[in-house]
């Protein structure tokens, strides 16, 4: 009677095991590092840029190198079994299989590797079915399979053709049959059955494999993708952080330069009314001058600031815009008269506007100053409000050297340059217009410019009409 011997247990501490998993796993990871190394080798410098190429590439780099291992272990079963047809056909398929990575690499296309292996696909399994018995054999499961491998490799548009070439192949070999021929088995009757059988599990075992390299490089893609979007995220929040510091920076220097500046200009004032001689009040007025345009370009920055935080709030009320019109008038009069500019003004009887008075104000103040700055001496500039039936308007033409087309298309951006220049030596900081754009839509109202190179400007601000019963004044944000 045989003895049994026993084989003593050897206790593995935990600290073992899990070094011996840790182990499995790294030398995995190894392997898996290499191989990935290895499918990027195939990758041309437009994939390694382009996330959705690379995966396209490391997907047909996946597939032919499948199927090129498939072809071998199919070409040696063949052979074994005396298919030499078969043997033929398989190796053939597997050696196109594997030199398409390469001429994926040489011709830097994807399109034409992804159709290479669609093509040895369509032409190897449609040769087998001719030489297996036709609808009887395994080889025409394959073939249908062509067009899902189509899809994955090139897209939708060519994964069509590729339906189309299979249908009707497919549909050949069906009237083959239907028309009562038989096609020939060219290898012995005994194998027919394994032949069956082991292309029918190697197709299971394909199609599976071929998911898997699918979802490796979806995941793979999806992992890069969300990378991205955390950096994109990280990236915005020190943006917002860095604007919010650069927007607080600009508040509290603006405010501490404006104080002293204000001091200044009003210590110039005093000496300029003060006895002073011929020589030192060019020098005092150029202070003046220089302080004030410091002045309203800190106080620009200012309302800049304010509207992009939205801290503007507009305190909305009945507004008479021909009130208004007259009180900026008498603002820049002075101004229009060094030039010797007239400012002529046409009034409707009535022009009541749903508006903010200090930003309205502020809008009209600046197109009449932008007027007045860029007409030439001796000119006109007009003035008139009109009223529709649902919006009031304010009209304010020069005849100034007028806008191009380009100067037009950026007049109400931000520390814009135009080409047209002051006719009196006056200061612009390209501020004004876009604040008067802010201001304006935040009340619901509009801004546009009409302007032909050397005929003019027209600046056209439109608001809305009020039509409600007064009942006090409102706040809108």
């Amino acid at each position: 009677m045989p003895v049994k011997e026993s084989v003593p247990n050897i206790p593995i501490a935990p600290g073992q095991r899990a070094t011996i998993l840790t182990s499995s796993g790294k030398a995995f990871l190894a392997i898996s590092h290499r191989t990935g190394k290895f499918i990027d080798s195939f990758l041309f410098s437009e994939c390694l840029d382009h996330p959705e190429l690379g995966r396209r590439a490391r997907l047909i780099t996946r597939f032919g190198l499948l199927g090129f291992l498939f072809g071998l272990i199919f070409a040696t079963f063949y052979c074994l079994i005396g298919h030499r047809w078969g043997t033929g056909i398989v190796m053939i398929c597997s050696l196109g299989f594997g030199a398409t990575p390469f001429l994926m690499q040489a011709t830097r296309s994807l399109d034409f590797a992804g159709n290479l292996l669609a093509g040895i696909m369509t032409v190897g399994f449609a040769a087998l079915c001719c030489v297996e018995g036709g609808l009887t054999g395994h080889a025409i499961a394959w073939l249908v399979t062509v067009p899902l491998c189509a899809l994955l490799l090139v897209g939708k548009r060519s994964a069509c053709w590729w339906l189309v070439i299979c249908f009707v192949a497919v549909s050949g070999f069906s009237g083959v049959a239907l028309a009562g021929f038989t096609l020939p088995m060219t290898y012995p009757e005994k194998w027919q059955l394994p032949v069956s059988v082991t292309g029918y599990l190697a197709l299971i075992v394909f199609m599976f494999c071929l998911g898997m390299i699918f979802e490796t490089g979806r995941e793979r893609a999806l992992n890069k993708m969300q990378e991205a979007i955390a950096k994109l995220e990280a990236s915005n929040v020190q943006l917002v952080n860095l604007n919010n510091e650069k927007n607080e920076f600009l508040s509290i220097a603006a405010h501490d330069l404006k104080n002293p500046l204000t001091t200044i200009i009003m210590g110039a004032e005093i000496i300029q009314y003060s006895s002073t001689s011929p020589q030192q009040k060019p020098i005092v007025q150029g202070i003046i001058q220089a302080g004030t345009r410091m002045r309203d370009l800190i106080t620009n920055l200012l309302d800049a600031n304010a509207i992009e935080e939205g801290r503007f709030t507009s305190q909305i009320e009945r507004c008479d815009l021909n009130a208004l019109l007259a009180e900026c008038v008498q603002q820049n009069a002075a101004a229009a008269a060094r030039k010797e500019i007239a400012l002529t003004i046409f009034t409707d009887a009535t022009a009541w506007a749903r508006a903010d008075r200090t930003a309205t104000v502020q809008i009209l103040d600046n197109f009449i100053s932008n007027a007045v700055k860029y007409s030439p001496f001796k000119s006109t500039v007009r003035l008139r409000t009109s009223t529709t039936d649902r919006n009031v308007s304010v009209v304010i033409a020069d005849e100034g050297p007028g806008l191009s087309a380009d100067d037009q298309k950026k007049l109400f951006r931000k520390f814009t340059r135009l080409t047209a220049r002051p006719t009196g030596g006056e200061s612009s900081n390209g501020l004004g217009l876009s604040i008067v754009k802010r201001l304006a839509e935040a009340m619901g109202g509009t801004v546009e410019c009409q302007s032909t190179l050397g005929n003019g400007s027209t600046f056209i601000v439109h608001l809305p009409m009020w039509s409600e019963p007064v009942a006090g004044p409102g706040k809108m944000n």
